[in-house]
C-alpha cells in the first residue's frame, strides 16, 4: 500500500479493481428495483431492507473509488454521474414512491410527491451540489429513505397533513442555499459524524426487524444521530460562512 492510502498493485489489477468499484456502485439499481417491487407488493419492511443495502453500498463505494483511483484507471466511465443517477433512484425516487403508495399524504398526494421529486432533482443537478473540498452538500441531501422509515414508525400517526408539512419543508430545503455536512469529506468533527453514521447501522437493524411496531425507545435512539448531524451541519455552515466573510473583509497584502 502506498503512503497516500492507495493500493499499489499492477496496472491490470488496479483497472480490474476500478471496474469492481463501478460494479458495486451499479448494484444500486438492483437494490432500488427490489425495493420498488416490495413497495408495490405492500412489503414495506423488505423495501426498507433493500434501501438499507443501498445505503451501505453508497457509503463505501466513494472511498473505494478514491483508493483505487477509478478516474485514472477507467476514464471512459463517469463514476460520479452513475453515482448521482443511482443515488437519486435509491435515496429519493424509491422512498418518495413508498410515502405515496402507503397513502400517508393528503390529496392531492401527487402535488406533494412531485414537489419533493423535483426539488430533490434540482439539488442533484445543481453545479454546486457537492462542495467536496469544504465537506458540504448544498441543500437537504435527499435522505428521503430515512425519512420514509421515520414517517412509517412514528410521524404518520400524527396525520397526513403533518407528513405533508415535513415533506414540503424538506423539499423546499432541497432547493434552498443552505448546506449540510458531507460526512466522508468534512474535516471538522469528521470522526464524530462517521462514527455516528456507522453506529446507526446496528441501531436500525432492530428497527427494521421489529417493523411495523418497534418500541418507541428504539425509534428515539435512531433519531439521535440525525439530530446531531443537523446541528453540526448548521454549526459548520455558520463557521465557514463567517470565515469567508472575515477573509473578504481582510485586505490582501
Amino acid at each position: 500500500m502506498a503512503s497516500d492510502g492507495t493500493l499499489r498493485v499492477s496496472d491490470p489489477g488496479l483497472r480490474l479493481a476500478a471496474w469492481g468499484v463501478h460494479l458495486l456502485t451499479a448494484s444500486g439499481v438492483i437494490w432500488g428495483l427490489l425495493a420498488l417491487l416490495a413497495i408495490f407488493e405492500g412489503r414495506y419492511g423488505d423495501a426498507y431492507l433493500w434501501m438499507g443495502v443501498a445505503i451501505v453500498v453508497d457509503s463505501v463505494d466513494g472511498p473505494l473509488a478514491r483508493r483505487v483511483k477509478v478516474k485514472e484507471r477507467v476514464p471512459e466511465v463517469d463514476g460520479a454521474l452513475m453515482d448521482n443517477i443511482i443515488d437519486y433512484l435509491t435515496w429519493t425516487f424509491v422512498p418518495i414512491v413508498l410515502i405515496w403508495h402507503a397513502g400517508w399524504l393528503p390529496e392531492p398526494a401527487a402535488l406533494f410527491m412531485g414537489f419533493a421529486l423535483i426539488g430533490s432533482l434540482y439539488a442533484f443537478v445543481h453545479t454546486d451540489a457537492k462542495q467536496a473540498e469544504k465537506g458540504f452538500f448544498r441543500g437537504f441531501p435527499s435522505y428521503w429513505n430515512l425519512l420514509a422509515l421515520f414517517i412509517d414508525v412514528g410521524l404518520r400517526h400524527m396525520g397526513p397533513w403533518a407528513v405533508a408539512a415535513v415533506v414540503t419543508t424538506l423539499a423546499a430545503l432541497s432547493v434552498a442555499p443552505v448546506r449540510f455536512v458531507y460526512p466522508n469529506r468534512v474535516t471538522k468533527h469528521r470522526g464524530v459524524l462517521l462514527w455516528g453514521a456507522w453506529t446507526m447501522v446496528p441501531t436500525m437493524i432492530p428497527l427494521i426487524v421489529l417493523y411495523p411496531n418497534p418500541p418507541m425507545w428504539i425509534v428515539a435512539l435512531n433519531l439521535v444521530y440525525p439530530a446531531v448531524y443537523t446541528l453540526l451541519s448548521f454549526k459548520l455552515d455558520w463557521e465557514d460562512r463567517r470565515e469567508e466573510a472575515r477573509r473578504a473583509l481582510t485586505p490582501s497584502v
